[in-house]
């Protein structure tokens, strides 16, 4: 029976996807449902649909941390910078990261990846409290039926959209993903400069965040040996067929691809030790969230051998 892999149409998983790149020495089916991967995503706490799945990388942390049985496979489909995708209402007097305390800031999940990211650099950067912020995370999402504690924050869910809220108002600031709305009468950016406070984080922190990674069950992987290290290999394969060929005009999860390029971001490596870094961080940002329990060793995340 064929291994069934989720390989999103973009970015360089697009190669695998079209079957450009294979994954040699396994009968291997890829493919993806198409739109959104929420459905993907929510089936990772049940049944999943797929031997190797595309999950956020907040999402792969909680459902080990929950028992589940995965292995990471060190293959990050996308990376962002979330600062670029933080928008405020033009009249909840935010002009500085701290101004967020004490306001309304919607999110699309509590556990939702970018915002993840975000609130761990507006802590690490500018010392935003971040139990003084109410938050206010969207439902439903891929983890609302995962239990979650999120002890000393301060949560309420919403039905209503985001976009709407903060035009209105009822909420101050959203942090969206892959760079966000346009700003419009009622809404602008945090940063004067996004670019600049994302390239600010990544020198002085040494990370580039991750959003999505492959996760394989953990059964697939030891009655397939070497599977893990063939999807790395056949996935390097493809990301540099998509270095190759992606253009400066376009954009990867909202960033300009020249920007990407020209502040030696890309072309950015999958890999442990070319992530340590930028793991060991969203590890730490997800503890201090309250969305995962323990902290972990990098290695113990990954199938074994993993490099």
């Amino acid at each position: 029976m064929a291994i069934t892999v989720a390989a999103p149409d973009e970015f360089a998983s697009h190669f695998i996807a079209n079957g450009t790149v294979t994954i040699d020495g396994y009968d291997v089916q890829p493919s993806w449902p198409g739109g959104p991967g929420g459905a993907i995503y929510t089936s990772a706490f049940s049944e999943p649909m797929y031997d190797v799945i595309v999950l956020p990388v907040t999402n792969f942390l909680i459902a080990v941390d929950q028992g589940l049985p995965y292995w990471g496979v060190p293959v990050f489909i996308d990376i962002f910078f979330p600062q670029i995708a933080v928008r405020v209402n033009h009249n909840a007097g935010i002009t500085v990261p701290t101004d967020l305390e004490g306001k309304r800031v919607g999110v699309r999940g509590y556990a939702f990846n970018p915002g993840i990211w975000v609130r761990g650099a507006l802590a690490d950067m500018y010392g935003v409290d971040l139990t003084k912020i109410k938050w206010v995370a969207a439902h439903p999402n891929s983890l609302s039926a995962v239990p979650m504690t999120h002890d000393g924050f301060d949560v309420e869910l919403t039905e209503g959209n985001l976009d709407d809220m903060l035009a209105s108002g009822e909420l101050d600031a959203v942090f969206y993903d892959r760079g966000g709305p346009p700003a419009n009468e009622m809404t602008k950016a945090l940063f004067e400069s996004p670019l600049e406070e994302a390239l600010k984080y990544h020198l002085l922190s040494g990370v580039t965040p991750l959003n999505s990674l492959l996760v394989a069950k953990k059964s697939v992987i030891e009655e397939n040996p070497g599977l893990g290290e063939a999807l790395v290999a056949a996935s390097n394969k493809a990301r540099d067929l998509y270095f190759e060929t992606v253009q400066d005009a376009e954009d990867h999860m909202g960033l300009p691809v020249s920007w990407l390029r020209q502040n030696g971001i890309f072309p950015h490596r999958n890999g442990l030790d070319n992530n340590r870094i930028s793991l060991e961080t969203i590890v730490r940002y997800s503890r201090d969230a309250g969305i995962i329990k323990s902290t972990y060793v990098i290695e113990n995340l990954f199938f074994p051998g993993a490099e």
